[in-house]
């Protein structure tokens, strides 16, 4: 599975490092660039799931712009793309990281590299829109 790059990873881990019960919504632009949501979705012994996303409100409901979902092996720093999601009018879902009963089932190798790609370009934005 590919990991996030070095710069991507410590944009990832000081959000990370900042959350309070499992949450965190940053907006340091006030409202210059859309705020990223950042919360817990999954966690055992063994990983952990975050979900990082930026959201807007469409006739009341939440829609992603784009949403993603990373996985964090316990002790270790890095991050593996693992969802993605963009809702709205050409909306879609993958997932590239199968999961059943909180195990990892399968990978799509080609998916999880190009979700991959393009983390690292979004957290590169997040990172600058936010002063991170």
């Amino acid at each position: 599975m590919k990991t996030l790059n070095a710069t991507s990873t410590a944009t990832l881990n000081k959000i990370v490092s900042k959350m309070e019960d499992g949450y965190i919504k940053i907006d340091n632009t006030d409202s210059s660039f859309m705020p990223v949501s950042v919360e817990v979705v999954f966690e055992n012994d063994k990983y952990m799931v975050i979900s990082v996303a930026h959201y807007y409100d469409q006739n009341g409901d939440l829609m992603a712009d784009p949403e993603m979902c990373f996985i964090q092996l316990k002790g270790m720093g890095l991050f593996m793309p693992s969802y993605f999601k963009q809702d709205g009018f050409l909306g879609r879902e993958q997932e590239s990281v199968l999961f059943e009963d909180g195990i990892i089932k399968g990978i799509r190798t080609k998916m999880q590299a190009d979700h991959t790609s393009f983390a690292n370009m979004w957290l590169r934005n997040i990172k600058n829109q936010q002063n991170l």
